[in-house]
C-alpha cells in the first residue's frame, strides 16, 4: 500500500509541477531556402541555461519555464543571430513564436556544417527514404510511440506488404524461411528451433531508433534472402542525462471473464481457500529437473499432471531507460544508454477447435471443444556504450539480453478417432523458456574529409530454448462422465508422457565495408561511391528432446477423476509398479547442425546523369551446412547421418533511381538470391503435437530467387507526407513449402515444389488531412492518415510423383495452387490524433489490419489444402504527455477478437472443414510513465 500511495504522490507532484509553469514552442524557417524549415538551429531563452534545438521540421518547443518574460535568442551556423524580445510565458500555457532566420555576411559555401540525424523522426526517415540510393522503408521510435506500438514485430506489421500470425512474419507472403534479421546490421538468431526468424514480438520498442525494412536485395546483406531483411537499429546516443521510469497494467477480456488454470508445478504457495484449490506461483516458476531420466528407478517428478486454478493477476509490467552523454574534452564523447523491462500477460481461449480430416471428410481427430491458457513473461536488459573522439570516428559496444518464457495449457474434449465413435479427453501442459545474449561491437570511421570510410562490426550471439516440462494425458470416457486413462482407440503409449527439449546455438558474425567517395556535385557533396566488403558467419547448433512414456499396466482399467489424475499417477503407485515411466529410445531426438558463410562484395553507385543514379554490385558467398541426424530405423549407438549443403553464390543485384523532380523518384530494382532450407526443416525429428505432426526431410536443397521491383514514390512539400506506388515479382525455382504427407497420421513433411511465381503491387499513402482539405487552423491540420495495402497473386507448381527421403509418396492433391503462406491481399491503415493544450501534449490514433487466406499446409493423397483464414485487427491508443514528467497511456488491442480460424478446403466434396478455431481476446491496458 505504501508504494501505491508513494506511485500517486510522484504522480500529483508531478502534475502540480507542470501546472506551475509554462512553455514556448514554434516553427523556424529559413529565408534563404524559401521559408523552409530548417532543422538542427539553436534555441535559447537569454539570461538561462534553457534551450532546445529545432528537428526536421524547424520545430521546437521549450517547457518548464517559469512565468515572466524573456528574450529568446535563435542562432545557426552561417546565420544572423536573431533576438526576439518581450516573449511573455504565462503558467499553464503555450507561447508561440514563429519566425524565420537570414544568412549573415559569410558566404554559405564556405560553411561546411556537419550534424547528427535523429533518425528516430518520421520527418528524418521519410528524408532519408527520399534520398537513399536504393529502394527501402524504415519506422522509427516517433511513429511507434505514435501508433502504440509495443513491440517490434507489432510495429513491423505497420508497414506496407508485412503481416503476422503468431510469432512467424510474412512478407509479401513470403514466411518465415524467406526472410532475415538482424539488430545494429548483424545477424540474429531463433530461439524457436522451427523458425528462421527470430520471434520479434520479444523485443520491446523501448530499445529501438528505428526498423529498417528492405525488400530488394543489395549486395552488402546475406544473400538468404527473399521477402525482406528486418533491421532493428538500438539507440545508442542519449544526449542530456534522462531518466525515465514506466509502469503499466492490464487486462485480457477472455482472461479477466473466466477461472485460469495452469498445470501444478509442484512450486505455489497456498493462497486464499482452506482447500487450497487456488494458489499464486512463485517468480518465474521454473521447474527443477536434476535426474537422469535413463535412470528411473525411483519417483523423480516434482510437477504433476493436475491442474490448478491460478491467481489471474493484472498484465502489465515496469520499464526503467537511462542514459547520459558525457563530453570528456572538446570533441570527444561517452554516450551511455540502459534499458531494462519485464512484462507478464495472460490469455485464455475457450470452446475452441482443433481437428483434422481425411479426403472423405471423416475424422482423423476432431477435438470440438478446447480450452487454452496461457501465461507469458518477457524480460529484456539492453546497454550500449560509445565512444565518439571526433566528428569522424566512433565505435559502440551492446549487450542485449531477453528472457521469454511461456506456460501453457491446453485441454481437449472431442472425437478421437474416426475408427471409433469414443469421446476422448486430453491434456497438454507446456513450460518453455527461451533466451538470447547478443555482445556487439561495431564501429565506424571517415578519412579525409569523409572520402574514405571504413565501418566494421563482430557479433557473438548465444541462443538457448528450452521446454524443461511438457505432460500430456489422454483419457478415455467409457460412459457419461467416467474416464479411463489412455487413448482406448489406440495402443500407442505414448499418448500419455513427459518431455523435455534443449537447444542451444553459437552464433559468430562479422563484417567490414570501405566506401571510397568520388566526384563531387556543384554543392561539394560526393555523388559516387565505391564500397568494398567480407563478411562471415559461423552458426552451430545442438538440440536434444526425450521423451517419457507411461506404461499403465495396473491402472488401464481404473478410473480417473480428469481434474486428479495424480491419484493414479503418484510417487505412492510407481513404487508399488502400477504403471512404468519408460524412455522412448527414439534415435531422431538427437541432431547437430552448422553452417558457416565467407562472403566478399563489391558495389557501385554512379551518377551517370544530374537525375539518374545507378547502384549495382555482386556478392560471392561460399556456403557450408551440415546437418547431423538419425533415421527411425537407425539404434541409438548409429554414427549420425550427414547432409550436406556446399555451394558458391554469384548473387548479382541492379538498382536505378531517377528524380522526376524535386518531390518525387523512380526506382527500380533486380537481382538474383538464394533461400537455405532450415535445420530444422531437414532433420528427421518427428515434431508431435495433439493434432499433427511435422516430420523433417533430409533431401531438401536450396532454392534460387529472381527478384524484380519498379517503384514510384512522390514526398510533397508538406513534410511526413508520401505517396508510393510499386510492382513487384518473384521466380523461384525448387519452393520450399509445407505439405501433408499421404498417410492416416496427419503427418506434415517440408519439400521442394517445382517452381512458383508471384506477381503484386503496393500502395502507400500519408497524409495530413488539414492538407488534403486546404483548410485553415482547423482540428483538421491535427489528424494524420494512413494506409497501404498489397495485392498479390501467385502460383505453384508441384511434380505429382514427388516423394521424401524415406520413400513416402506426397501424392498432391492440387499441383497448382498459390503459394504455401501467400496472401491475395493485405491492407494496414490507421488514423491519428495529435494536439497541445496547454500543459498537455494529446496523441491518439486507431489502426487497423487484416489479410486475406493463405495455404497453411498443402494437401495430399486427396486431403485439401488447409487454410489459415483471414481476419481483421483493430487497435486503439491515447496518450497525454502532462508536462515534462508524466505521461499516462491508455491502449485497447484486437477490439474486433476475429476468430483464428484454419479450414481444410476439400473441394471434391463441396465442403470447408474446421481445423482450428479460437479468438484471443481484447487486450486493454493503462501506462504510466515518470520523466526524471
Amino acid at each position: 500500500m505504501r508504494k501505491i500511495v508513494t506511485l500517486f504522490a510522484l504522480f500529483f507532484v508531478g502534475i502540480l509541477f507542470a501546472q506551475e509553469t509554462g512553455s514556448i514552442t514554434g516553427t523556424l524557417l529559413d529565408k534563404e531556402s524559401n521559408n523552409q524549415p530548417l532543422p538542427f538551429a539553436n534555441v535559447l531563452i537569454k539570461g538561462t541555461t534553457k534551450g532546445t534545438t529545432t528537428d526536421f521540421d524547424g520545430l521546437y518547443t521549450i517547457e518548464n519555464v517559469e512565468p515572466g518574460t524573456y528574450v529568446l535568442e535563435f542562432s545557426f551556423v552561417g546565420y544572423e543571430t536573431l533576438d526576439i524580445k518581450d516573449v511573455i510565458v504565462k503558467s499553464n500555457e503555450a507561447t508561440t513564436v514563429n519566425t524565420a532566420m537570414a544568412a549573415s555576411a559569410a558566404a554559405l559555401d564556405e560553411v561546411v556544417i556537419k550534424t547528427t540525424t535523429k533518425k528516430e523522426s518520421e520527418a528524418a526517415i521519410l528524408l532519408e527514404q527520399k534520398n537513399a540510393v536504393t529502394i527501402q522503408q524504415k519506422i522509427g521510435a516517433q511513429e511507434l510511440s505514435k501508433k502504440g506500438v509495443s513491440d517490434v514485430a507489432t510495429g513491423l506489421t505497420k508497414a506496407t506488404g508485412i503481416s503476422r500470425q503468431s510469432d512467424k512474419l510474412y512478407v509479401r507472403g513470403l514466411g518465415d524461411r524467406y526472410n532475415n534479421a538482424y539488430l545494429n546490421g548483424l545477424p540474429i538468431p531463433s530461439l524457436n528451433p522451427k523458425l528462421k526468424l527470430i520471434d520479434l514480438g520479444i523485443f520491446p520498442t523501448d530499445i529501438v531508433e528505428n526498423l529498417g525494412i528492405y525488400k530488394t536485395y543489395s549486395p552488402n546483406i546475406y544473400g538468404d534472402f527473399a521477402g525482406a531483411s528486418v533491421n532493428i537499429d538500438t539507440k545508442d546516443r542519449p544526449g542530456k542525462g534522462f531518466l525515465e521510469v514506466g509502469f503499466s497494467s492490464g487486462v485480457n477480456s477472455n482472461a479477466v471473464s473466466n477461472d485460469f488454470f495452469l498445470l501444478n508445478g509442484g512450486q505455489y504457495d497456498e493462497w486464499g481457500l482452506d482447500d487450497g484449490s487456488r494458489r499464486v506461483p512463485v517468480f518465474l516458476d521454473i521447474p527443477n529437473y536434476n535426474y537422469n531420466s535413463t535412470e528411473i528407478d525411483y519417483y523423480p517428478f516434482d510437477t504433476s499432471f493436475n491442474p490448478v486454478k491460478r491467481f489471474n493477476a493484472p498484465d502489465g509490467g515496469m520499464s526503467i531507460t537511462g542514459g547520459k552523454t558525457f563530453t570528456i574534452a572538446e570533441d570527444q564523447k561517452l554516450d551511455v544508454l540502459v534499458t531494462a523491462s519485464f512484462s507478464q500477460d495472460h490469455k485464455t481461449a475457450l470452446d475452441g477447435t482443433e481437428a483434422s480430416f481425411n479426403s472423405q471428410g471423416g475424422v482423423i481427430t476432431n477435438f470440438d471443444n478446447t480450452d487454452r491458457y496461457q501465461y507469458s513473461t518477457n524480460t529484456t536488459v539492453l546497454g550500449s556504450l560509445g565512444y565518439r573522439w571526433n566528428t569522424n570516428n566512433k565505435i559502440l559496444a551492446t549487450t542485449l539480453f531477453v528472457n521469454d518464457t511461456q506456460d501453457e495449457l491446453r485441454e481437449f474434449i472431442g472425437i478421437g478417432s474416426e475408427a471409433a465413435d469414443i469421446t476422448i479427453y486430453a491434456r497438454r501442459g507446456t513450460y518453455e523458456q527461451n533466451n538470447l545474449l547478443t555482445q556487439q561491437l561495431t564501429g565506424e570511421h571517415r578519412f579525409k574529409e569523409s572520402k574514405y570510410k571504413l565501418s566494421w562490426g563482430v557479433a557473438y550471439n548465444k541462443a538457448k530454448g528450452l521446454i524443461p516440462d511438457r505432460r500430456q494425458l489422454v483419457f478415455t470416457e467409457i460412459d457419461e462422465g467416467v474416464l479411463l486413462l489412455g487413448d482406448r482407440t489406440s495402443p500407442d503409449l505414448a499418448n500419455n508422457q513427459r518431455f523435455y527439449q534443449e537447444l542451444n546455438e553459437n552464433d559468430y558474425s562479422g563484417k567490414i565495408d570501405f566506401d571510397i567517395n568520388f566526384g563531387k556535385d556543384e554543392d561539394d557533396n560526393f555523388k559516387n561511391k565505391l564500397t568494398f566488403g567480407v563478411a562471415g558467419r559461423s552458426k552451430d547448433r545442438d538440440f536434444e528432446s526425450n521423451q517419457l512414456n507411461y506404461s499403465l499396466n495396473n491402472l488401464r482399467n481404473s478410473n480417473v477423476d480428469f481434474n486428479n489424475p495424480d491419484a493414479l499417477l503418484n510417487e505412492t503407485n510407481f513404487l508399488n509398479g502400477a504403471y512404468v515411466v519408460l524412455e522412448n529410445l527414439n534415435p531422431t531426438r538427437i541432431y547437430e547442425a552448422d553452417l558457416s558463410t565467407i562472403a566478399g562484395y563489391v558495389n557501385l553507385q554512379y551518377a551517370l546523369t544530374e537525375k539518374l543514379t545507378f547502384n549495382g554490385g555482386v556478392r560471392a558467398e561460399l556456403f557450408e551446412q551440415n546437418v547431423f541426424y538419425r533415421e527411425q530405423q537407425d539404434l541409438e549407438t548409429s554414427p549420425f547421418r550427414t547432409r550436406k549443403i556446399d555451394e558458391t553464390f554469384i548473387l548479382p543485384s541492379i538498382s536505378l533511381k531517377y528524380e522526376l523532380n524535386s518531390t518525387s523518384n523512380l526506382r527500380f530494382a533486380a537481382s538474383k538470391t538464394v533461400t537455405l532450407p532450415k535445420f530444422t526443416e531437414i532433420a528427421p525429428f518427428l515434431d508431435e503435437d495433439v493434432t499433427e505432426a511435422t516430420l523433417g526431410n533430409p533431401i531438401l536443397k536450396n532454392s534460387d530467387n529472381y527478384n524484380i521491383d519498379i517503384k514510384w514514390e512522390h514526398f510533397p512539400e508538406q513534410s511526413g507526407e508520401l505517396l508510393a506506388a510499386t510492382l513487384f515479382g518473384k521466380y523461384i525455382e525448387n519452393p520450399i513449402e509445407k505439405v501433408f504427407v499421404a498417410s492416416a497420421s496427419n503427418v506434415n513433411t517440408f519439400i521442394n515444389s517445382n517452381n512458383a511465381i508471384i506477381f503484386g503491387a503496393e500502395l502507400e499513402f500519408k497524409k495530413n488531412l488539414g492538407n488534403l482539405f486546404n483548410t485553415e487552423e482547423t482540428i483538421w491540420n491535427n489528424l494524420n492518415f494512413g494506409v497501404n495495402t498489397t495485392i498479390m497473386y501467385t502460383q505453384v507448381e508441384i511434380d505429382p510423383t514427388i516423394t521424401t527421403f524415406n520413400g513416402s509418396n506426397i501424392a498432391p492433391t492440387n499441383v497448382e495452387r498459390q503459394l504455401q503462406g501467400a496472401s491475395p491481399f493485405l491492407v494496414n491503415t490507421d488514423l491519428s490524433y495529435s494536439k497541445t493544450f496547454d500543459n498537455h501534449k494529446i496523441t491518439s490514433g486507431i489502426d487497423f489490419n487484416i489479410f486475406g487466406d493463405r495455404v497453411y499446409s498443402a494437401g495430399g493423397n486427396g486431403v485439401g489444402d488447409i487454410f489459415e483464414k483471414g481476419f481483421g485487427v483493430l487497435n486503439f491508443n491515447f496518450k497525454d504527455e502532462i508536462g515534462k514528467h508524466v505521461e499516462i497511456s491508455l491502449k485497447a488491442k484486437n477490439l474486433l477478437n476475429p476468430s483464428i480460424e484454419r479450414y481444410q478446403d476439400q473441394e471434391d466434396l463441396g465442403q470447408e472443414f474446421t481445423t482450428y478455431k479460437f479468438d484471443n481476446g481484447i487486450n486493454f491496458s493503462l501506462g504510466v510513465t515518470f520523466k526524471l
